[in-house]
């Protein structure tokens, strides 16, 4: 136990309070009252009319409360005010209040063993719950208004529920706010749900379900179903299989994202011994996936043979409304997954060709096809467990698919020595010779096709359920069945069952000895070549990358940040010891003079947990690797975006150094006085060059209000609240459905904070927005004619009536195929009463297409594309980067793929949100399909269709740069902000004059022609600078 601080304050004043030398009166004068300063009559009697406390005297009626003017005979309690330094005089009652020491149940003094919790104080008896009188305990704490509760009656009652899993919180959640919803989240439910769009539930884990109860005041707690220990055990079960789902399996996308991190970087950089060695530990690390997915055959080799399945059946939460069957829908992904691997290694092996041209182009669709193929699998192999679990009634196959995925930890370095293969080893079937990619038999080294699985001596097939019985002559190397086995008794058993996942990780396994032994000769080739090279190239291509992924860590802390709050609280046990206690009728040296309390030490908590688990900076996960692609390939786009770079020889041994151009500030992260003076800083700009902006077009429509100088209010007072409150009251009725509602009272009244966008900060959208491109996310984008397709229309019908029945909540969408999603979300962006992109801006943005200089042209885009109004801006940036990753499925290998890549997806995505409402496009129904009504699109725009798709392609290819405000219009920002200008007529006439004098740098927008790529060395040469 220990003392206090406060404790010690306390006994410090009251020291004071014991050695002050108050003035005694001279023996023989007339005595005075202390309180009413009037003279005590002499000859009283002792006790009667006359006490004395702290040197000084009262009349009897007179020795009261400082505070509640009680009589304090015979105990009194001295006090010195904190502010006065005056000693009171004070009876228990205000003694113990003045300390904060009063019970706050009861509010008696707290004279003895109390407890501390939610901020408040308790005595032993009231510490306890509210219901039952049970003692609460001091890691067992919990309050529901005001009121204490044991932990039995609490998560029965009162305690919040999970919006995943709807088990009780019974102490840390997030809460997630949806328009004018708040809902709570298990931390670990929400990872889950938030990385792998599944959720976890009480019959998909095998335990027994938590009904809510109604606690009815009065009434005896007859319900006891169930039990407190059945409570108890079943949250800790929970807890303990929810804890580790996502342990593991958020250790494993951790994991392999540093792996593809890592393969992704060597590739950029030309070196290929490291990037093989960052791909063998990638494949280790899915075998343990396929293995885990392997795991949930529960049923023997006869099931799993008799149809001559090649996988494990598996359900899938599209499966429901998908045409495709179960097994072609899984099959696809472990073989598109071993395909992105194939080419990687393909691209590795000639980095080293004389003609070879690298950029981030050529290989940002196998990496982004790497994190998405993977998380898929990831995602359907915790969702089959579940499922499993749920047929079950017991948590038996999520275990087992977590104890085998939790496998891929024990590879950390040196993959190849794990790998036990010959550089000989053959993929090749024994009888046809033909390449073997699906389920077959193995005996050793050898492996048949399961169609070519044959005895040598009667020629029958033989059946992979006899395998246990089949042998194998080495000598004559024979099969031989069952039956013709007793015949041969030199033949031997061995043979095994191959399944077609262990069979992609065996090819992937030959694939990486062999080359890696084809990398080590060129290595050996090139060396002899070229002794003492030093490749400046590649390490300057690795600064660079090593600079971006800094950046996404950083971006990405900021913009997952979530809050943990706590239901329960530790409570701290502590004992008044002592009192300033004072008796009238004993002598002053047996009194007391100080507040003495003892108190516990925290107790050391049993399972440490991070306020947020969601904001590592030091680690990556799959979603982060799409966003390191981006920001290479717009790094590639804009090969000016560093200054400075020295020319590049093979013999150079210096280090390149660059300087940023960009400016490095988002719109997500200015405030609104900053968003406005930017459109005026960009809008007078671009009214200052009459290509764009023409005579006729309506400027002032465009001009934002004048900013008034009024001081600062903090946002979270309580008038700036009633003025945003009323204003927004006043302007706009709420929505009463989602879809053809405009965009600003949507996003306002069921918006969501959603971390989609690129730069480092939330950013506000419409919560069907952020719940499509989410699930879709988590689909497979490689089918195809996504977004040209229209889905099932009578299903797209129901859908909309749904969301707009339930505007606040969005149906389960995962149930949907991503044909379905794609179209109900390209309906959504052409119902919007007014163009995503606006109506006002539409001749502005032809206007600049038809621009010649292509750096001029980037110029206005940058400038036309900051006039937007903020909840338009918002759900650009969202569905621009989305169609950028989306666009990189087009093409997977050989015919496979979506065929959409960016100049198809601008193609259809631009009649539904670049146009003019009124341009005689007619109002397509759902009926009607798409190609009809861009055909009716084109015929209206005429030439501008095609301006229009060049517009949205340059924003799709362009998004990262998109999002973030141009350098100039920074410092001109600073500039106006030091000139303290808040309205557009001096900010257009501050502009004009800062043009008219050549005093604005756009130098960012500069393009260097000769930057030219040879061989494995980047040769940066001096050139022209097109302005």
């Amino acid at each position: 136990m220990q003392v206090t601080p406060e404790t010690r304050n306390y006994r410090s004043q009251h020291t004071v309070v014991q050695h002050s030398t108050i003035p005694s009166q001279a023996k023989g004068s007339k005595k005075v009252c202390a309180r009413c300063q009037k003279p005590i009559a002499p000859g009283s009697k002792s006790g009667k009319t006359t006490l004395k406390a702290l040197g000084k005297y009262y009349h009897e009626d007179c020795f009261t409360c400082h505070d509640c003017g009680s009589l304090l005979k015979p105990k009194y309690f001295p006090y010195e005010s904190l502010e006065t330094k005056e000693t009171f005089l004070l009876c228990q009652y205000d003694y113990f209040k003045r300390h904060n020491l009063l019970c706050f149940v009861c509010d008696n003094p707290l004279r003895g063993l109390y407890y501390t919790a939610f901020g408040e104080r308790y005595d032993e008896e009231h510490f306890s719950c509210t219901i039952c009188s049970a003692p609460c305990g001091v890691k067992k704490c919990f309050m529901y208004q005001n009121k204490l509760y044991c932990k039995y009656h609490f998560l029965k009652y009162y305690s919040k529920r999970c919006n995943g899993c709807n088990y009780p919180i019974s102490d840390q959640y997030i809460e997630f706010p949806k328009g004018e919803e708040v809902y709570c989240w298990h931390p670990e439910c929400y990872g889950i749900h938030k990385y792998w769009h599944v959720n976890l539930s009480a019959d998909t884990l095998g335990l027994p379900s938590f009904p809510t109860v109604q606690y009815v005041k009065g009434l005896p707690d007859a319900d006891i179903n169930p039990t407190p220990k059945e409570l108890d055990k079943q949250m800790q079960a929970f807890n303990s299989i929810l804890s580790r789902t996502w342990s593991v399996l958020y250790r494993f996308e951790e994991e392999t994202a540093s792996c593809i991190s890592d393969m992704f970087q060597y590739l950029a950089s030309f070196d290929q011994i490291k990037g093989i060695t960052s791909t063998a530990l990638f494949v280790l690390k899915i075998e343990c996936l396929f293995k885990a997915i392997g795991s949930f055959d529960s049923f023997d080799k006869e099931q799993q043979l008799q149809n001559d399945s090649q996988i494990p059946t598996l359900s899938t939460p599209e499966s429901n409304n998908s045409s495709e069957t179960v097994n072609l829908k899984y099959s696809k992904f472990p073989r598109n997954l071993s395909t992105k691997i194939m080419i990687y290694l393909q691209l590795l092996r000639k980095l080293n060709a004389e003609d070879l041209k690298v950029n981030i182009s050529s290989f940002m669709s196998v990496i982004t096809g790497l994190t998405h193929f993977l998380k898929l699998l990831t995602r359907y192999g915790l969702y089959s467990a579940l499922e499993r679990n749920k047929s079950g009634r017991s948590m038996n196959a999520l275990i087992k698919f977590l104890r085998e995925v939790e496998k891929n930890e024990i590879y950390e370095n040196d993959p190849f020595s794990y790998i036990d293969l010959s550089i000989n080893a053959t993929d090749n079937c024994a009888a046809c010779g033909k390449y073997i990619q699906e389920d077959c038999i193995q005996y050793h080294e050898k492996r048949w096709h399961i169609t070519c699985f044959f005895c040598s001596n009667c020629k029958r097939k033989i059946d992979p359920r006899d395998l246990s019985d089949a042998t194998y002559n080495k000598i004559l190397k024979l099969v031989i069945c069952p039956h013709c086995s007793v015949a041969d008794p030199a033949s031997v058993t061995g043979f095994k069952y191959v399944t077609k996942l262990a069979q992609l990780i065996f090819l992937l396994k030959i694939a990486l000895i062999r080359s890696r032994a084809v990398m080590e000769a060129q290595m050996r080739t090139k060396v002899a070549k070229n002794p003492g090279r030093s490749d400046s190239s590649s390490i300057s291509m690795q600064q660079t990358y090593i600079r971006t992924l800094n950046d996404i860590k950083r971006l990405k802390s900021r913009r997952e940040y979530v809050r943990v709050t706590h239901n329960k609280q530790d409570a701290r046990k502590s004992v008044v010891l002592e009192t300033g206690e004072h008796d009238v009728n004993n002598a002053p040296s047996q009194q007391n003079n100080s507040l003495v309390i003892r108190t516990d030490p925290p107790l050391p908590s049993e399972n440490i947990r991070h306020d947020n688990v969601f904001t590592d900076t030091k680690t990556l996960t799959l979603d982060d690797i799409s966003r390191i692609v981006a920001a290479e390939h717009a790094r590639e786009l804009r090969p000016n975006a560093f200054t400075y770079f020295k020319k590049l020889r093979e013999s150079d041994d210096e280090t390149v150094g660059v300087v940023a151009k960009k400016s490095g500030v988002y719109y997500s992260e200015l405030d609104e006085r900053e968003l406005t003076l930017i459109k005026m800083i960009n809008l007078s700009l671009l009214t200052l060059d009459q290509r764009i902006i023409t005579e006729d077009l309506a400027v002032t429509k465009l001009i934002p209000p004048s900013l008034k100088n009024e001081k600062t209010v903090p946002s979270n007072s309580f008038w700036w609240k009633m003025k945003f409150k009323m204003n927004k009251e006043a302007k706009k009725a709420a929505p009463l459905k989602v879809f053809g509602t405009p965009l600003d009272s949507l996003t306002l009244k069921w918006g969501v904070e959603s971390d989609l966008g690129v730069g480092p900060e939330k950013i506000k959208i419409p919560i069907i927005i952020d719940e499509l491109i989410s699930t879709l996310r988590q689909m497979d984008m490689s089918v195809e004619g996504i977004f040209r397709k229209n889905g099932n229309i009578k299903k797209l019908k129901k859908m909309t009536a749904e969301i707009d029945d339930n505007p606040g909540g969005v149906p389960d969408l995962s149930k949907e195929n991503a044909i379905q999603l794609s179209a109900l979300l390209k309906k959504f962006i052409r119902e919007l009463p007014d163009p995503l992109m606006t109506a006002p801006l539409y001749n502005i943005w032809i206007n600049a297409a038809k621009i010649e200089a292509e750096v001029e042209k980037q110029r206005v885009f940058s400038l036309v594309y900051s006039l937007l109004p903020v909840p338009n801006r918002n759900v650009l940036e969202v569905l621009m980067s989305f169609l950028c990753w989306t666009a990189s499925f087009s093409h997977i290998e050989n015919e496979m793929g979506s065929k959409m890549d960016i100049h198809n997806l601008s193609t259809v995505i631009t009649p539904n949100i670049l146009y003019l409402p009124n341009s005689g496009v007619p109002n397509v129904s759902i009926n009607d399909v798409s190609e009809s009504y861009n055909d009716a699109f084109a015929q209206n725009e005429g030439e501008d269709y095609f301006l229009a798709i060049e517009v949205v392609d340059y924003l799709i290819t362009h998004n990262e740069d998109m999002g973030m405000v141009p350098k100039f219009s920074m410092a001109l920002l600073k500039d106006i902000q030091k000139e303290g200008l808040s309205d557009y007529d001096s900010v257009n006439k501050f502009i004009t004059s800062k043009l008219q004098n050549h005093d604005i740098d756009f130098s960012e927008f500069e393009m260097q022609r000769n930057i030219e790529m040879k061989h494995s060395t980047s040769v940066v040469t001096k050139g022209e600078v097109v302005k």
